[in-house]
């Protein structure tokens, strides 16, 4: 009997479940049960099946690794992509189990998983210009997860499906310019004319300042759960495509011009954010302005740490994972008990809802990289190889993470206001155990930053970019 092919497995899973979500999207628990066993499910065989032999799963042999061609396309897993997905998977989890609790729409649990689906298709894709198509269908698929059947404001889902889909053609014109190039690696003409639409397509995807408006839109007026799906998982893959980008253009790194415009746009971008951050009125634009401002130091570390980088981006990629799924997970019951995120109106919420708050509190320090919070480790290593270069660029950096605590310590004086609100039910258990939990986890990262060290590793070594 001939192994079943891997890579049909892992695009066909969600694809299925996402059909069968779909008709149970009434009963949350059956439907929330049905995507999280299958997220797992998904998430374990990347974690543990080898690619280089065949293994047998339920009965039944599969050949993880070995390459299927579809419609003349290959389609293969590599080491990268399948601690890639895991990473993905996993977080699904989380959001799945939360979602059963905390209602975040009826489209969630199916079309996240058929975006997921696309999301595997783009790593087991090894064409450039087909990874930006499939990317850009899956973007146009989320606005069905952002809107969840609200039209009281679209703002945030246009501004999101406009940004990433005008990054497309200028995404398509870096890689066709690219392969002449190729011939000739020293000629610096073709590499810098390369460069702008590359730029503004990867600077349009990964949301640099100021294309990144929609971060903070989105966050206002989304479930905070699909909101942390678009910023982890979504930006995630767009971090994946700039990375196979430039593994199969390396040159374009030799070229300094490259290095220095990733390094000011990281700057401005976790500048701004920060800044921001200190002059919201709601949780939902502050958590945007945070993470946009994260994102920042994430390009910063491409470039700042040598050999080191890639390995330093995606340590960085996991604890933001994590971080910004807690301070979505403690937004979401804030949301719900307290039918509102503006400050002016969570007077005396804190006495109701006081493992919200810790989350709230812990995740928006860890974004800011607050000492003993997993955001911290990246931040201090990108401070020290900032401040070897300029000064002034990481008191800038100081300054950013220092807006995101203003900002905080003004919606903690909000909700710790002197009356209590009544009229705000208690935290529900479940939800607040798991918001408990992503605490802790996001606490033992700070302490214990090496703990996903060999995993990026591994993952990085795919990605020779220095």
């Amino acid at each position: 009997m001939n192994p079943l092919p891997g890579p049909i497995l892992l695009f066909a899973l969600p694809l299925l479940a996402a059909g069968i979500t779909y008709f149970v999207r009434r009963w949350a628990i059956l439907a929330a049960s049905i995507a999280a066993a299958t997220a797992g499910a998904l998430a374990f065989l990347c974690l543990r099946l080898p690619l280089d032999q065949s293994a047998i799963v339920l009965g039944q042999e599969v050949a993880f690794g070995r390459p299927v061609v579809v419609m003349g396309q290959t389609l293969q897993l590599e080491s990268a992509g399948q601690l890639w997905l895991a990473f993905i998977f996993g977080l699904a989890v989380v959001f799945y189990l939360f979602a059963w609790r905390v209602s975040q729409g009826w489209s969630f649990f199916p079309f996240s998983l058929a975006i997921m689906a696309l999301y595997v298709l783009v790593i087991l894709l090894h064409v450039f210009s087909l990874q930006v198509l499939v990317y850009a269908i899956s973007v146009t698929l989320a606005v069905f997860i952002i809107q969840g059947g609200q039209l009281s404001s679209v703002r945030g889902a246009q501004r999101y499906l406009v940004v990433s889909l005008l990054a497309v053609p200028l995404l398509l014109a870096a890689a066709w310019l690219m392969d002449p190039a190729r011939s000739t690696p020293q000629d610096a003409e073709t590499i810098r004319r390369v460069l702008l639409p590359a730029a503004l397509g990867f600077g349009l995807l990964l949301g640099a300042f100021p294309f990144g408006t929609w971060m903070p839109a989105l966050a206002a007026a989304t479930p905070p759960i699909v909101t942390a799906f678009v910023f982890t998982a979504g930006q995630a893959m767009a971090l994946f495509l700039t990375l196979v980008f430039l593994q199969d253009n390396v040159q374009i790194l030799s070229d300094g011009v490259a290095s220095a415009v990733i390094q000011i746009g990281g700057l401005v971008m976790a500048v701004a954010g920060g800044v921001m951050a200190a002059v919201q009125r709601d949780f939902g634009r502050l958590f945007g302005y945070a993470a946009m401002s994260d994102m920042g130091i994430l390009l910063l570390a491409l470039v700042t740490a040598s050999s080191q980088s890639v390995t330093l981006v995606l340590l960085h990629l996991v604890s933001r994972g994590l971080i910004i799924t807690l301070m979505a997970a403690a937004l979401s019951i804030l949301r719900h008990r307290a039918t509102t995120d503006r400050f002016d109106g969570l007077g005396g919420v804190a006495r109701r809802l006081p493992i919200a708050t810790m989350g709230l509190v812990i995740g928006g320090l860890a974004l800011a990289g607050f000492p003993l919070t997993a955001g911290f480790p990246t931040r201090w290593a990108v401070y020290r190889a900032m401040s070897g270069e300029e000064m002034l660029w990481a008191f800038l950096l100081l300054a950013s993470s220092a807006g995101i605590v203003i900002g905080l310590l003004r919606a903690l004086n909000a909700m710790l206001g002197a009356e209590p609100r009544d009229d705000v039910a208690r935290q529900p258990i479940l939800a607040s155990l798991m918001v408990l939990a992503l605490a802790i986890l996001v606490i033992i990262l700070g302490i214990y930053p090496q703990l996903f060290l060999e995993s990026a590793s591994r993952a990085a070594q795919v990605f020779a970019l220095f």
